[in-house]
Parts: structure tokens; C-alpha cells; sequence
């Protein structure tokens, strides 16, 4: 007699296409399930080494090699202090620059304009001064064109956002040595970036008409100190140029993910302009982004030698390469995924037939087993309620853990990004945690179903959410899509062939995702734990979700429910394990020798001085700052309006404390239609904050607008040395200052 969700013992299968072993041989099952189990293990771990760095080349290796050693030193006078925009710091870097870049061979000038980018209701504009080196091809058939910027935020050397890509581009240029490539060279170099990806706008805006067409970037780009370089965009037919990198990993699904962060770079500017090209960048250690850890100290060496081996081998191949062949391949749209022998492109329609093809062999290999009567169509709907519950609950228990983590010792990550200084420990607890919940929710249904059920349940969710992924987007999800696909196929096939062969089908079918689990949890892992936000555990869930029916064998014995209630034992040990793990990964994270970061702010009112400190109050020190009754002798910036014609008035800002920086404030109505020095600046929205940069001493910034509504308008002009203000008490040792602003504001009457 069959229960309602599995086979009693006594009953014999129904004979089918293969033959199904004896119910007796749950040893047999054992010692398979074991052996998949340690394929999946040795394949993630090759998975995730894969995603090694290079071992830097010392400043004696061959000179038509990239070589870590002399790039370091290249940059390193450029990256000794940080250079916000309208700088002193930053015109040193211009110089430097200037004179590095012409000693190479190449023509050197400045690009000065205003750029200006607008955005829902926020405004930026910069007085940029972009250097431009220029190389003329030999036969030019397009320009190559490699580009970062110059400018750092407040307080952080920038050694690595983005003076690693001042390392890179100067030390490539050089191992390319003097004579002229094919197409012509271009060295872009642009300020303003971080503030709004203003010199890049300039110059699109302003001179890349002039360019031989057609245009691939390589931009780079770092939020972190260390990892993998690694394409995170690209644009164009670069699917035909990417496989000339040496070591290359880029992933389709990365664009989208980037899409997400509270980040963006220049390249978003150069892909709207039409160009072809990539966007690189380094992304673990991101702890250290934006902050005064971002130094030449803590910059990997081996993260620098493996981005310049790239940027090296690409530049050699574009510039050489007949550029305009490429325009026939514009129109294909590959998804791109890293395997073990490098870039593979896909078709995304032959993405979106398998990702529906992995729920229809899951449903045959469901019809499979329900003739042999090893499983049911309740059961198997139990399995996906279980699975959906598994997978949910061990992303929440992820996410739980690192945010209770996070409240009982905020000390521990950056004021930036919300990062630990040492993850290692937490992610390993986020993946604690998961396997905790998706062990605990097997044991439960493990009960009332047999493992056919769960398995192929838990498959069936993941699949049907991959294919839908892999209708609406197929680059969004093909890297995931295809391991679960063959997962699938695998899975029935394995049902249906002859039992020699079982074995080895199932073991083929699990190593994509092994492979997926080994690079993209390590990615994920340098992405962050806080940044990714359970995607860790989630990706980990699914993926072996996926998977789940490779470890289901042939037999009805093994597929019963078992009622055994200890085995809720290892879901408890493992849970105290995640938990352990955590309080573990806080303890270490502690130890660093980094120090403790702090965000300060004073607010200084340009009426009277009185002085308060906004601070994130992680310590004592800076606790201190909001309880200081303080007046700061700082004159207030200035600002005049004059009434026009047509109804537009014209605002007349400056700073007689030499701020690079002011920015407006409006409430109860906005501008309109604003001009800054003639530039357009946000047309057509009504803008109620502006902020103005590379402001230089003495300089009178004029802006012309129509006035929405009867605003009141603050102005403020921003530094960056919290000395100046009142109140103020030095740091003690292991506290770093983290966008550290003084912001004098008075209105403006009108």
C-alpha cells in the first residue's frame, strides 16, 4: 500500500526503460551521494582558486612587459596625498602627469570645461581640466582610447580609486614602447569623476567629435584595494576582443549587478556617447574605498601586475586590430560567462530555450519517477513549499546575523560601505547560516516526504525562477541559467539510461555548478557581505537547489519519508556554528590593525559661527564633538541675485575662504533652465540642489535660471580640514577621518 507521499517498502517498482537497483542498496546510495558530494566540493574549490591574481613582476622584468614594480612607482608621487578637484594637490597630479606622459612619446594638453550632469531633482557642475595625450596611428581604422580619472575624494590617497588606473595606463603606454600602433592611441585622464562623472561629460560633450571613429574605451576603475580585475561592462562587439586577455573573467550578469550599487563611473558617460569599450575594476578590500586606507600601502601588488597584464594585452590587440571589422559584429549580443578555458558567448535565445527546457526535463523526470512510483505530484509540491521556505528563511537568517553583528560592534566596518575589515569569518557564517536553515527544513520534510520529492520540488522552484529570468533577461541570468539547465537534462537523462552509466551522468551534470558556486560565491565574497546583502546565501541555495535531483539515486527504499527527529541535531550544530562563526568574525575583525573610522561634518552657521558636528559617533572621541558648544570664525560665502529679462535671474556665487566646493539649497520652489558660465545645466527639470566644484581662490561662479516657486535659497561652500572650525579636538591614534567636511552656509537674498 502507497502512502500519500511515498512507496511502502514491500512494493516492487513497475519495470521500466532502466532498471532500478534493489530497495536494499541504500550503501550504494550512501557511497554515490558521498562521491558527488566530493566531486561538488573539489570543483568549487577549483572554482573559486581560478580567481587568483598574478604574481608581480620586480622592476627588472623585460621592458615590453607590464611590470607591477615600475607602475607602482610611477604613480606613486601622484598618489602620496588626495587631489579633490581644484586642488593644489590635484594640480601637482596634473603636472606629474603632464611630464610622465610626455616623456613617453605622446602629446600632452588640457582640456578645460565645465561639465554638468543632472539627475531627478540633484545638479553637479565642475570647472574640469582633463589631460589629453594623443599617440597618431599609422593606419588608423579607429581610436583606442585608455581612460580614468585624476581626482580622489577628501582624505583618501586614492591609490587605488583611481590611482591604480593612473598606475596601469602609464606603465602599458610604456611597455608598449615609442613607435605608433595601427590606430591611433588616446590617453584620457579626467577630473570631476567624483562628483558626478563631470570631465568625462565635458569632454564627450565637447571634443569627441574629433576622434577617428569608431571608439573603444578601456576605463578603469577600483572599490576596493585588492581581487581579481575584472570586466564589469562592456559595450559594443567586445565578445570578439575580450578572449586576447590574458586570464580574463567577465560575466553578463555583472552590468546589471553594477547597476545596483550606490556607484557609477565614467563609462556610463562613454557608453552613452555610442563608444565601444569596457569598464574594469578591482572591487575586494572595499572596506579601504574612500577612505584614507586607500594608500599605496595597502594596494595589492599582485591586483596591480594582473590588471596591467590586462589592459596591456587588450591595448596590443586593438591597436593593432582592423577596428572596423568589429562593426559587423555590433549587433551580436552574446551572454558572456567565465569558464574553466576562459570567455564563452552563448546566444541569448539558445539562454532562454534551455532556461525553459530545465522545468520541462525536471516535469519528465517527474512523470519518470511517478511511473515507478517513487514519488508524487503532493509530495513534489510540498518539496517546492519546502524549498521556498528553505531558501527564503536562509537568506533572512544571513541577512539577520550580519545585521545584529553589525549593531553590536559598528566599530568594525567602514563609515563608507558598511564593510568589515576582515570578512572571511562572516562569510563563511552567511553560509553557515543558509546550510542551517536548508538542513533544518530537509529534516522537516524528510518526515512527512521521501528525498525524490524534495529534490526534485526544490528543482522544479529554482528552475521555473530561472527561466522566467531567462525570458525577461537573459544576460541578467545566464550564468546561473546554464548550470541548471544541464543540472536538469542530467538529472532525467540519469533516470533513463542504463545504471553503468547513471553515475557518470550525474557527476558531468553537477560540475557547472560546482564550477558557478566556486566563482561566483567568491565574487559575491568580494563584492561584499554588506553590499550583496544575502546574496551570498542566496546564490549558494538556489544553485544547489538546482542541483538537488543529481543526488537522488535509482531505488524505492531510499525515497521514503524518515521520521527521525534527531536529525535535527546537525541543523542545530550548524547554526551554533554560524553563530559562532560570527561572534568569531567580529573578534577578528577587531584585532585589525586598521584603524576605527570616523565620518565628520561641521556645520557652520555664516551668520553668527555657532557650530554643530554631525559625526557617526562610533567612539568616544567623536561622540565628544556633538556635545561641543562651539563658534567658528569662518567667513560666509556669498551670493547676489539680479533680476533679468524674460523672468530669469542671475546668481552671483563666490567663497572669500578659497572653497572649491559650494553648493545651493532651495526650498519651497527650484530653478529651472539653469546655466552655469553659458553651460546648460539640468534643462528642463526644476532643481532644488546644485553643487558647484573645482571652484578656484577668488573665482565668481555665475548662474543664470528661471526661478519655480518663491524658494529660499542656502548657500554653502565646503572643505575638507575639520581644524578649521570650532570645537574641533584631534583624532586619538586608531581613528581615520572619513570625508571629513567644514560647511559654512548663509542665505541668499534675493
Amino acid at each position: 500500500m502507497t502512502s500519500a507521499h511515498g512507496t511502502d517498502a514491500s512494493h516492487r517498482p513497475r519495470p521500466g526503460p532502466a532498471q532500478y537497483a534493489p530497495d536494499g542498496s541504500r550503501s550504494r546510495t550512501a557511497v554515490s551521494s558521498a562521491l558527488l558530494l566530493l566531486v561538488l566540493v573539489i570543483t568549487m574549490v577549483w572554482g573559486a582558486l581560478s580567481r587568483g591574481v598574478t604574481e608581480p613582476a620586480g622592476a627588472d622584468a623585460p621592458a615590453e612587459v607590464f611590470s607591477a614594480a615600475r607602475a607602482t612607482a610611477a604613480a606613486a608621487p601622484l598618489v602620496a596625498e588626495p587631489r579633490p578637484i581644484g586642488t593644489p594637490s590635484n594640480d601637482r597630479a596634473h603636472e606629474d602627469l603632464t611630464g610622465q606622459l610626455t616623456e613617453l612619446g605622446f602629446e600632452v594638453r588640457t582640456h578645460e570645461a565645465i561639465g554638468a550632469r543632472a539627475a531627478a531633482r540633484y545638479a553637479a557642475a565642475g570647472y574640469n581640466r582633463n589631460l589629453v595625450a594623443t599617440r597618431p596611428g599609422r593606419d588608423p581604422t579607429g581610436t583606442v582610447l585608455l581612460a580614468t580619472h585624476i581626482d580622489s575624494v577628501p582624505a583618501a590617497p586614492g591609490a587605488a580609486d583611481a590611482g591604480i588606473g593612473l598606475a596601469v595606463i602609464l606603465e602599458t603606454v610604456r611597455a608598449l614602447g615609442p613607435d605608433a600602433l595601427r590606430n591611433d592611441l588616446v590617453v584620457l585622464l579626467v577630473d570631476g569623476e567624483e562628483n558626478g562623472l563631470l570631465g568625462a561629460d565635458a569632454y564627450v560633450r565637447e571634443e569627441s567629435a574629433a576622434l577617428t571613429e569608431p571608439v573603444v574605451v578601456l576605463n578603469h576603475e577600483a572599490r576596493g584595494i585588492s581581487g581579481r580585475p575584472t570586466v564589469t561592462r562592456a559595450a559594443g562587439p567586445m565578445h570578439e576582443v575580450l578572449p586576447s586577455m590574458p586570464r580574463p573573467e567577465f560575466e553578463s550578469f555583472s552590468d546589471a549587478l553594477f547597476a545596483v550599487i550606490p556607484n557609477d563611473t565614467d563609462f556610463t558617460v562613454y557608453r552613452d556617447a555610442g563608444w565601444w569599450g569596457m569598464d574594469m575594476a578591482i572591487i575586494d578590500g572595499s572596506w579601504a574605498y574612500h577612505t584614507p586606507q586607500d594608500d599605496a600601502d595597502h594596494l595589492d601588488p599582485g591586483t596591480l601586475q594582473h590588471y596591467g597584464d590586462l589592459t596591456l594585452a587588450l591595448t596590443r590587440d586593438l591597436g593593432d586590430r582592423d577596428l572596423t571589422e568589429l562593426s559587423g559584429h555590433a549587433d551580436e549580443h552574446p551572454v558572456q560567462t567565465t569558464v574553466p578555458w576562459g570567455i564563452v558567448g552563448v546566444p541569448p535565445l539558445l539562454v532562454t530555450v534551455l532556461g525553459v527546457a530545465a522545468p520541462l526535463a525536471l516535469l519528465t523526470l517527474l512523470v519518470t519517477r511517478r511511473a515507478h512510483r517513487e514519488v508524487n505530484v503532493l509530495g513534489t509540491m510540498l518539496g517546492s513549499a519546502g524549498a521556498a521556505v528553505g531558501i527564503a528563511g536562509g537568506i533572512a537568517a544571513a541577512v539577520l546575523l550580519w545585521g545584529t553583528a553589525v549593531k553590536a560592534e559598528p566599530a568594525m566596518v567602514s563609515r563608507v560601505v558598511g564593510e568589515p575589515f576582515r570578512s572571511e569569518l562572516f562569510i563563511a557564517a552567511e553560509l553557515a547560516a543558509a546550510g542551517a536553515v536548508a538542513l533544518l527544513v530537509w529534516v522537516l520534510l524528510r518526515m512527512i516526504i521521501g528525498r525524490a520529492a524534495i529534490a526534485i520540488g526544490a528543482a522544479l522552484l529554482a528552475s521555473v525562477l530561472f527561466a522566467a529570468l531567462a525570458v525577461w533577461s537573459p544576460a541578467l541570468g545566464g550564468s546561473m541559467v546554464l548550470p541548471a539547465a544541464i543540472a536538469a537534462i542530467g538529472a532525467l537523462l540519469a533516470a533513463l539510461l542504463p545504471s553503468p552509466l547513471t553515475l557518470a551522468t550525474r557527476i558531468v551534470a553537477l560540475l557547472p555548478t560546482g564550477w558557478l558556486l566556486g566563482t561566483q560565491i567568491s565574487s559575491l565574497a568580494e563584492f561584499g557581505i554588506a553590499s550583496a546583502a544575502g546574496g551570498i546565501a542566496g546564490t549558494a541555495l538556489l544553485a544547489l537547489a538546482a542541483a538537488a535531483p543529481l543526488f537522488v539515486g535509482r531505488g524505492a527504499a531510499q525515497l521514503q519519508p524518515r521520521r527521525r527527529p534527531r536529525r535535527l541535531l546537525p541543523a542545530v550544530l550548524v547554526g551554533v556554528l554560524a553563530v559562532g562563526l560570527t561572534v568569531g568574525g567580529s573578534l577578528h575583525s577587531q584585532a585589525s590593525p586598521e584603524p576605527v573610522q570616523e565620518r565628520v561634518t561641521a556645520h557652520v552657521d555664516g551668520a553668527d559661527g555657532t557650530t554643530t558636528w554631525e559625526v557617526s559617533g562610533v567612539t568616544e572621541w567623536s561622540a565628544g564633538l556633538t556635545d561641543a558648544d562651539a563658534t567658528s570664525n569662518l567667513p560666509a560665502p556669498r551670493g547676489e541675485v539680479t533680476a533679468l529679462e524674460g523672468g530669469r535671474v542671475r546668481i552671483a556665487v563666490h567663497s572669500p575662504r578659497q572653497a572649491t566646493r559650494l553648493d545651493l539649497d532651495l526650498t519651497g520652489g527650484g530653478l529651472q533652465d539653469v546655466t552655469i558660465d553659458g553651460t546648460p545645466w539640468g534643462e528642463g527639470q526644476a532643481l532644488t540642489q546644485l553643487r558647484i566644484v573645482g571652484v578656484r581662490p577668488g573665482q565668481h561662479v555665475v548662474l543664470e535660471a528661471r526661478i519655480e516657486g518663491d524658494p529660499q535659497i542656502v548657500l554653502t561652500d565646503v572643505t575638507f580640514d575639520p581644524a578649521e572650525a570650532g570645537g574641533w579636538t584631534a583624532p586619538p591614534e586608531g581613528v581615520a577621518l572619513v570625508h571629513p567636511f567644514v560647511r559654512v552656509s548663509s542665505p541668499v537674498e534675493r
